[in-house]
């Protein structure tokens, strides 16, 4: 025969001396030991489910904790989100998205070609010297862009791509031009913060709870 006996431990945290309090901090410890939790499975997502050329900084923006819980603040709370910086695309994984040129006013995207210098490998980032920004074409003294040479020997052939002159009669596609494609919704982030928070915050919580009543009874109750 099988007896289980559950017994919440919160109550006797109260009747220590400043119980409140003691209560509070481990309800706050809780949630952030289970953001942490939280964050090191949808980090670990975005490894998986990505080719990441740049990996800590994907990993710092793929869930950043923002504010944390605090008993201080009056927070009882933790926040995970993802990165918004610039040209960072993750947020739109998370809903769905199209993806629409950087570049104000642009009307396709400008994608490197894999196998070509700007994209030697899949996996390699695009070199500093053929990122679009470094690229800078000629311009009428209107100020309009001008199918131009660069020192990089790139050339700009509207609606079709940038090209680069390898000789004197041969050139080869750097970037491709092409339509805003659609995201889909890979990451999954809402679905993983609740799963995991179901599974692991009441563990956490009888942990605190726990090393409260320890911690109380080495100093005296």
């Amino acid at each position: 025969m099988r007896i289980d006996l559950q017994i919440d431990s919160a109550p006797l945290v109260l009747r220590l001396q400043n119980g409140q309090r003691r209560l509070a901090y481990a309800v706050v410890n809780a949630i952030n030991n289970t953001a942490k939790r939280i964050q090191a499975v949808e980090r670990r997502r975005v490894e998986e489910e990505f080719t990441i050329r740049k990996k800590e900084f994907i990993r710092r923006q793929a869930a950043v904790i923002k504010p944390f819980a605090n008993v201080k603040q009056g927070r009882p709370y933790a926040e995970i989100g993802v990165g918004q910086k610039p040209r960072l695309l993750l947020s739109a994984f998370e809903r769905g998205a199209e993806r629409k040129p950087f570049t104000q006013g642009a009307r396709r995207v400008a994608e490197p070609v894999v196998g070509g210098p700007a994209r030697p490998r899949f996996t390699q980032p695009v070199p500093p010297e053929l990122r679009i920004r470094k690229l800078r074409f000629d311009r009428t003294k209107t100020g309009r862009r001008r199918v131009g040479v660069t020192r990089t020997k790139t050339y700009l052939v509207p609606e079709v791509g940038i090209f680069q002159r390898v000789g004197p009669a041969a050139t080869r596609l750097v970037y491709a031009f092409t339509r805003g494609k659609k995201l889909e919704p890979r990451l999954r982030f809402v679905a993983t913060a609740k799963k995991e928070s179901d599974r692991w915050f009441r563990e956490e919580m009888e942990k605190e709870v726990l090393n409260t009543i320890t911690r109380a009874k080495g100093r005296g109750l």
